[in-house]
């Protein structure tokens, strides 16, 4: 599945750090509890970058996209023409399995890697043609800002030729709840019930105006039962 679901709290943090960057022994080993520990993920691994959406709105990263938000992250690139075809497919799929939900509880963010090429006109067209809604957002930005905020999120490599190939980047994903500080990440270029799956796990299950997502119960009636959700029937909808 390729998935790798963090447990919240100070595991989650733990799980933050070797997910999203190699493991930095000059750092505390016991991280802080609740805010402060959020502030700490914050401040290392989701800066508060300027960024600009393909519809011109300027944002900032983690206050106005990923703050209080279920999200999901990946990188395209003009460079690496058929890894991102692949990557904006498996999200158009995400964005219809998941249907209202998008944009109300998660978010899918493609962020430039060579911002150089991928101008804001660009990145528009590309939205348009993807059929990316209110809650896909195709972002760009300053090169240093986009590098910072990429090595920061773990897409980088410590190998400088897979740091420099555009494909390196695109070819990966992430998916988290930021108030939890719970992250997990999978390859972007898996099959899309692949990446469901993973984010599932996750985002969990619910209802949603178009989704095929629903919550089903064992044993009707039986007191104390869990939802549960049935993988295959629901995963079978994602192509």
């Amino acid at each position: 599945m390729a998935g790798v679901p963090v447990v919240a709290g100070v595991g989650a943090y733990v799980g933050l750090e070797r997910v999203l960057a190699p493991r930095d022994d000059t750092r505390s080993r016991f991280p802080l509890r609740g805010e402060p520990a959020r502030a700490l993920v914050q401040q290392r691994h989701l800066p508060n970058l300027p960024l600009v959406t393909h519809d011109g709105r300027r944002v900032r990263f983690y206050d106005d996209l990923v703050k209080d938000k279920k999200v999901l992250l990946t990188f395209v690139s003009s460079l690496a023409p058929a890894e991102s075809a692949t990557v904006t497919h498996n999200l158009g799929s995400i964005q219809r399995f998941f249907g209202g939900r998008v944009g109300g509880d998660i978010f899918l963010y493609s962020i430039a890697r060579t911002p150089g090429h991928d101008t804001v006109a660009r990145l528009n067209a590309w939205a348009r043609r993807s059929g990316a809604g209110p809650g896909w957002k195709f972002l760009t930005g300053e090169p240093p800002h986009l590098d910072r905020l990429r090595h920061s999120l773990g897409f980088g490599s410590q190998n400088p030729n897979e740091d420099a190939d555009p494909a390196f980047a695109v070819g990966q994903l992430r998916h988290g709840v930021e108030p939890e500080m719970r992250w997990a990440h999978c390859q972007s270029l898996a099959p899309p019930r692949v990446i469901v799956h993973s984010m599932l796990l996750d985002f969990g299950a619910g209802p949603a105006p178009g989704s095929p997502i629903f919550w089903k119960t064992q044993n009707p009636g039986e007191e104390g039962t869990a939802p549960v959700w049935n993988c295959k029937v629901l995963l079978s909808e994602v192509k």
